[in-house]
């Protein structure tokens, strides 16, 4: 009889095999996801409360800064240009500024509780994920050319709105990151239209969450503007007429954002109102469908 074939011994199926790494096609998407990855640890909850505490305190500050600045600023002009109605309008600037300053604190942290008392949903973070990643490419794009275009003798102003966007740029990347921070949660089955619901409510409650930040940013740069118009009591009356001529301008800067959250409080009321009664609409024919069940 012929000799058995002695039976070779099966190899272990249980090791994984060793396989050649190869060029991944997606390492792109890979180095991009280590970078929101790492922007997510850097921009957390924590900085975000840090920074609507300090540019509202900020925020106060400036109000209380421009308005003695304002009245010294009249003063001066009067006395040089022998003008009564210059100090009448300072006068008149020093109340203007302490109501809105009582109207932005009375309403500064009224969004917060509008914010809680309205939860919305998304299906994916996928969008939340690369609008936050897009915020940080316009935050660096608007600072470059804000910088650009103070050096081409712009002005000064180009570099302070690059300097203010880029920082608000970066707060709207950090709310992205974190949609807890508007009451946002991630992950619950929606219907095309409750999704679409939910990015305009994202867009409405993220500046809304960014109102007290606006606020102190915007203050500090209407007081950087009227420090540059003070300047010009010290030049001749013709520069002196020009700074008075374009103080009203800053004023209005300073007033439009002193009064932010209190519009910002209106226009959300105004909005998340349409909103509810579209949300309304869509949850209808669901309920019509139960009806008909029962």
């Amino acid at each position: 009889m012929a000799k058995k074939e002695e039976a070779k011994p099966k190899k272990d199926q249980s090791k994984p095999k060793k396989t050649r790494k190869v060029f991944d096609h997606l390492f792109g998407v890979d180095f991009l996801e280590k970078i929101i990855k790492w922007a997510k640890g850097l921009l957390n909850e924590k900085v975000l409360h840090f920074s609507i505490d300090w540019t509202t305190k900020i925020g106060h500050y400036a109000l209380i800064a421009s308005a003695f600045l304002g009245i010294l600023f009249a003063l001066l002009v009067a006395i040089r240009l022998n003008s009564f109605f210059a100090f009448l309008y300072g006068f008149a600037w020093v109340v203007l500024v302490f109501v809105i300053q009582f109207t932005a604190h009375r309403f500064v942290t009224a969004g917060d509780t509008l914010i809680k008392n309205n939860p919305s949903t998304l299906s994916s973070i996928a969008f939340l994920d690369s609008l936050g990643f897009l915020s940080l490419i316009g935050a660096v794009i608007v600072l470059v050319t804000g910088i650009v275009r103070a050096v081409q003798g712009g002005g000064f102003w180009f570099f302070l709105m690059g300097a203010a966007s880029f920082v608000l740029l970066v707060l709207f990347a950090l709310i992205a990151f974190n949609p807890a921070t508007i009451n946002k949660s991630v992950g619950k089955k929606t219907s095309a239209g409750q999704e679409a619901i939910g990015i305009v409510v994202f867009f409405l409650k993220g500046i809304m969450r960014l109102v007290p930040i606006l606020f102190g940013v915007g203050i500090t740069v209407g007081l950087i503007l009227l420090v540059i118009d003070f300047t010009g009591v010290f030049g001749s009356e013709s520069q002196l007429t020009a700074a008075w001529n374009n103080a009203p301008k800053t004023a209005g800067t300073i007033t439009l954002f002193g009064l932010l959250p209190f519009l910002s409080y209106i226009a959300f009321v105004i909005y998340y109102l349409a909103i509810d009664i579209i949300r309304a609409i869509l949850a209808l024919p669901g309920k019509l469908d139960e009806l008909i069940k029962k």
